[in-house]
């Protein structure tokens, strides 16, 4: 039987769809950072925004290896899910959960007692690893918990289910921005803290999270219920097939995140004073990140979905009219970073210099704006489908050929410091845009088989 045309209009508020919730989701889960930057940029201590803002950079390697496992379950469980077999998509949510758990013990294991050399290797000054320690090791004594949040927030995405992430982020923002607030400048009968009450905000909003999301998926409260004894049967040809779709996911996070150290090692040898302004411009341009990852969940879960149905037409469609919508939203992003770029910045009450370097960097993010959400885009749309090779490849050039070289070049040879940084990573995402469309456009990922 002829499959149905495609409709347009209907596939592009399917995407919609999906991908505001994601949208909302992905806001509050930066927020968390963002507020705690906020409250430190007004305590008007570069060593303490510093020292966030480096404990924000160990907390993104760390949770980039859950990125991966739930990138996987998502795809894993939309094929499922697109094929009918709702028993085969309980399965593969189970075994992740359980290879999250096993990871998450290890990792929490690993960091906490090693902190404070992560953060040396940074190069950061002695008073900034100090109290980025004490920041990193709050956050981490909750990690059994908040890391497994990850996985369990793309299984739901993996059923086509993007609100239950979206609320259960929502609660966890809302404990947070209330706990951070009276324990910062100390409210009350409540002492003021400083980044120690920033560090338990955020440690109990974490472990916050990860449990409403794990009993969301325990007791059935989304499309998808897991019985928790699920997570003890073995099946060693699924635990296979989800090892071998995260191989490649937890290469290109190993890739990524090596080199975002090495990057970041970079903008710390241009000063404290620069890297405490290149983190306030970091926390501005997460906010643009918001379309382009929830159209890029929207665009994994499509096709993935329609994969699973045999439908390769649909699946390219879905991707394409995600990219459309993204490029759209990208571009007026853009024009507010462009315009609007120091009066952005000045919600973080930091130093007139830092607050200066801060505004230059966010108006020449606009740059890249449209580059990184095409390459949000398309990366979803092939790892949803289970292609996590090609992101990694093209990771991998980008990492090793632009961005540290090209970084490099101008901060540090060409002495251009903080504004050559960002025109550096503006030139990588373009350059991996252009790779990672010519891929796409190839055709190859349709008849990759999970």
């Amino acid at each position: 039987m002829a499959r149905p045309k495609l409709r347009w209009d209907q596939l592009t508020r399917t995407v919609v769809a999906l991908a505001m919730p994601a949208v909302g989701e992905n806001l509050l889960v930066m927020a968390v950072f963002f507020v705690d930057a906020i409250l430190i940029g007004w305590l008007r201590d570069d060593t303490a925004l510093a020292a966030v803002g480096l404990g924000s950079v160990v907390m993104f390697v760390a949770n980039g290896f859950f990125e991966a496992l739930g990138v996987s379950a998502t795809a894993l469980v939309a094929r499922a899910w697109g094929e009918g077999d709702r028993e085969k998509a309980v399965h593969a949510a189970a075994k992740s959960l359980t290879v999250t758990f096993l990871l998450a013990a290890a990792m929490t294991a690993l960091l906490i007692p090693l902190v404070d050399e992560f953060l040396a290797l940074l190069g950061a000054a002695p008073d900034v690893v100090q109290a980025g320690a004490l920041y990193l090791r709050l956050i981490l004594s909750t990690s059994l918990l908040s890391f497994p949040l990850m996985v369990a927030n793309g299984i739901m995405r993996g059923s086509g289910d993007t609100r239950t992430p979206m609320w259960l982020t929502l609660v966890m923002n809302v404990w947070n921005v209330a706990v951070a607030s009276v324990l910062v400048f100390g409210l009350g009968p409540a002492p003021a803290l400083g980044l120690t009450g920033v560090g338990w905000a955020t440690a109990t909003a974490r472990a916050l999270g990860g449990i409403l999301a794990l009993a969301a998926l325990f007791l059935g409260k989304t499309r998808l219920r897991v019985p928790p004894v699920a997570l003890l049967r073995w099946d060693g040809a699924l635990l296979w097939q989800l090892v071998r779709l995260a191989l490649p996911n937890l290469g290109e996070t190993a890739i990524s995140r090596l080199g975002y150290t090495i990057f970041t090692s970079i903008v710390t040898s241009l000063g404290t004073t620069t890297l405490a302004a290149h983190q306030i411009a970091l926390r501005v341009e997460s906010l643009s990140f918001m379309p382009g990852w929830g159209l890029s969940v929207a665009a994994a879960t499509l096709a993935g979905q329609a994969l699973g149905a045999g439908d390769t037409e649909r699946a390219e469609a879905s991707v394409q009219r995600t990219l459309v919508l993204a490029l759209g939203l990208a571009g007026l992003i853009a024009v507010v970073f462009a315009v609007f770029g120091r009066a952005l910045v000045s919600i973080f009450g930091s130093t007139p210099e830092t607050l200066d370097l801060a505004g230059m960097a966010v108006r020449i993010s606009a740059a890249e704006l449209p580059f990184l959400s095409a390459q949000m885009v398309l990366a979803g749309g092939l790892r949803g489908a289970g292609d996590t090779r090609t992101p990694m490849w093209v990771t991998l050039a980008g990492t090793a050929f632009l961005r540290l070289a090209v970084v490099y070049l101008l901060a540090v040879v060409l002495d251009w410091g903080l504004a050559g940084v960002w025109w550096g990573t503006a030139v990588d995402w373009a350059g991996r845009t252009a790779l990672i469309w010519v891929l796409f456009r190839r055709g190859k990922w349709k008849q990759v088989r999970v």
